[in-house]
């Protein structure tokens, strides 16, 4: 987490580089994170110093379990104990996210302080002794009846300040030539104190881009990511995380519709979003005509429904890549499956995880024939009655740009 320095009378970003980092080498880290204040430093003046993005991890408290499932609820580093219903949700392509709720009690030790609005306090969850989340609270929302006070919380993970806020003033211009995906991206978050990992091959440079003043650093790594067949999410400890789809063969379970640990199955299609070409176009350059490439939808045949979209940021090489990512996107977007099961865990005793697979059958919801599916996002939810998982399914292909040989729908 980031901390705050109060300049002393001579003080420059070097010397408190030197104080806080031991090295004056970090000194345009803390002036790119303090959009708005430049030497010579004012006396009395905050800046703000964030943590090394290749610092060691946080260490987490220790937090012994009571049972394989407890979940432990840490705010800036101290237990909180009174939450009554709480929802963690995991996902292969979007930020980690918890919601909980709990008594409202004004009168509490610490309760005010605890849940002040606009604090952008730590959080970390803890299940069965081990971290599932390492983020940020973000809204705090009291709700008052006659009957009942109660307040609603929500946090996303540490790298989430990413969809929301654009590169420090600092920072700009921010124009990259032949750069990969990990230089453009090093120097995104840098001022963020956040750390990249990479669980896959960031592929081939970049011709030229750049960040404009308005976007969000997230919305820009995430066109970026794209266009190399990634997808972007975060870790258990707070990393932005970019990876690609696991391969199908090593499903984790074998679900049965009407049979334990399933409680439902729910198809959602949506099929204006489901064409039969996609194009890729190059920008027109004056004078010069734009490569394009166009990929063929063969689950769809006799049909004419084309999409085209404007591949920037691409050489001529990368435009077929970027059409194969977006059709293989398409069968992401157009058909999911929903299933909630009565636990948290698979049958070999993990936590459901997002990329993974598993395989299921659900005559009733159009699964005719056992298939694969690929885990897109899971939500661990907990209240006073029950405990039970929301797992999200996707077709395989979706995030690697491939065109499924069959659909849960086909035979």
């Amino acid at each position: 987490m980031s901390t705050t320095y109060r300049v002393a009378q001579g003080d420059t970003f070097d010397s408190i580089s030197r104080k806080r980092y031991g090295t004056e080498a970090e000194a345009g880290r803390i002036a790119r994170a303090t959009p708005g204040v430049s030497e010579p430093l004012a006396p009395g003046t905050e800046v703000i110093v964030p943590p090394l993005p290749d610092a060691p991890a946080d260490r987490q408290n220790a937090i012994p379990a009571a049972t394989l499932d407890e979940a432990a609820l840490l705010i800036d580093g101290q237990r909180f104990r009174f939450w009554d219903r709480m929802s963690i949700t995991r996902a292969i392509d979007s930020m980690d996210t918890v919601t909980f709720g709990a008594p409202f009690d004004h009168q509490a030790p610490g309760f005010r302080e605890t849940f002040r609005p606009f604090s952008f306090k730590p959080v970390v969850i803890m299940v069965g002794g081990d971290p599932i989340f390492t983020g940020t609270m973000v809204d705090v929302v009291p709700s008052l009846a006659n009957d009942s006070k109660t307040i609603a919380v929500s946090a996303y993970s540490r790298p989430g300040v990413l969809n929301d806020c654009t590169p420090p003033a600092s920072a700009f211009p921010l124009e990259f030539d032949a750069a990969d995906l990990r230089t453009i991206t090093d120097a995104l978050v840098g001022p963020f104190g956040l750390a990249p990992e990479f669980r896959a091959d960031v592929g081939g440079p970049f011709e030229r881009v750049a960040c404009s003043p308005g976007k969000e650093v997230l919305a820009f790594l995430a066109d970026l990511a794209k266009q190399r067949g990634l997808v972007i999410s975060s870790t258990e400890r707070g990393k932005l995380l970019f990876w690609d789809e696991v391969e199908t063969g090593s499903p984790v379970a074998r679900l049965q519709q009407g049979e334990s640990p399933v409680l439902s199955v729910e198809p959602v299609f949506a099929p204006q979003q489901y064409y039969s070409h996609v194009t890729g176009v190059e920008p027109v350059v004056v004078g010069l005509s734009g490569a394009q490439y166009t990929v063929r939808n063969p689950r769809l045949q006799g049909v004419t429904r084309p999409h085209s979209f404007e591949a920037r940021d691409t050489l001529e090489a990368d435009i077929k890549g970027a059409t194969e990512a977006k059709a293989g996107r398409m069968f992401g977007n157009v058909a999911a499956y929903t299933v909630r099961v009565t636990t948290w865990r698979d049958p070999q005793g993990e936590l459901w995880k997002p990329n993974t697979t598993l395989k299921l059958t659900a005559p009733d919801a159009m699964i005719y024939n056992e298939y694969e599916f690929v885990i897109r996002s899971v939500s661990f939810e907990q209240d006073p009655t029950a405990r039970t998982a929301t797992i999200e399914l996707a077709i395989p292909g979706s995030f690697r740009g491939t065109i499924p040989e069959a659909l849960p729908w086909d035979g």
